[in-house]
């Protein structure tokens, strides 16, 4: 990402919630309130070009039918982002039901799981984790809509701290408790290595019987256009895995608990839970 600039990554997967949101059959499929919660994010961020007459256009059927072909061009851009928000959700809500206390989401972005759940969960803790410029933007927007008690959100670049120190430094957190990591649409933006260490480095962050749902790339090499278009806003993507080679991907200590079969055509990304398998 560069920087002194919001991601546009962030602020057109929120855009893309607000379209899908609209077209015919996905309001009621994906998280009650999503689609209106990412509208009035990214209204309140005060972010060009999202006024309120850009966000109105993104609801008109064109831009819906104008989206819908996107997908066909970049396989997962539109709908496969929505069973991605679908997937999550699900995660963290049987994460909790299992008996988790705490929710973390890294590269947070326009995300609205932890404003949407906080409020529902008063007893769990939520913190979201992302680069200064993102996270300071998406902090003025939650002030704005109002910050439940539970939720904590943290502007720190993890390139620079490590992930470990950052929880162990926050009073919002507590590394023995049962938790439910998200690191959607994050991992593919990391080195394999990277992949790894931020691995480790949750492992040491959280009790045992921790989980973390996560999406990767099934194949680093197909779709040109979408990673050329990407490396140009230097959000480059960097790593993949095929789903019988996640144990790998994510290192040791972590068991694949659930986990996207092989890509059928066309699909871009897989998505997964692993739950810490070892003492840390």
């Amino acid at each position: 990402m560069r920087k002194g600039r919001v991601s546009r990554t962030a602020l057109n997967v929120a855009a893309s919630m607000v379209t899908l949101g609209a077209k015919p059959g996905w309001h009621d499929r994906l998280p009650a309130g999503l689609p209106e919660l990412s509208e009035a994010l990214l209204l309140a961020s005060g972010v060009f070009p999202f006024s309120a007459r850009a966000l109105e256009l993104a609801r008109r059927p064109w831009a819906v039918r104008l989206a819908t072909l996107g997908e066909r061009l970049q396989p997962g851009a539109f709908e496969g982002l929505g069973k991605r928000k679908i997937f999550m959700d699900q995660q963290v809500c049987a994460a909790i039901d299992a008996g988790a206390t705490q929710v973390l989401v890294l590269g947070a972005g326009f995300d609205t799981l932890c404003l949407r759940l906080a409020s529902e969960n008063p007893a769990v803790r939520f913190l979201e984790i992302d680069h200064p410029d993102t996270a300071r933007a998406k902090q003025r927007a939650v002030k704005q809509l109002g910050q439940p008690v539970n939720l904590t959100l943290l502007a720190v670049d993890l390139a620079q701290r490590k992930l470990s120190r950052v929880l162990a430094d926050s009073d919002a957190w507590d590394s023995s408790a049962v938790s439910i990591v998200v690191a959607e649409g994050l991992l593919y933006y990391l080195t394999p290595e990277a992949v790894r260490q931020l691995f480790d480095e949750i492992r040491g962050s959280v009790g045992e019987g921790s989980r973390v749902a996560f999406s990767h790339l099934f194949d680093l090499r197909r779709y040109r256009m979408a990673r050329a278009a990407l490396a140009l806003e230097g959000e480059p993507w960097l790593s993949a895995s095929e789903p019988d080679e996640l144990h790998d991907y994510v290192g040791s200590g972590w068991e694949i608990i659930a986990a996207q079969p092989a890509p059928a055509a066309r699909e871009l990304e897989g998505l997964a839970v692993a739950t810490s398998c070892s003492a840390k």
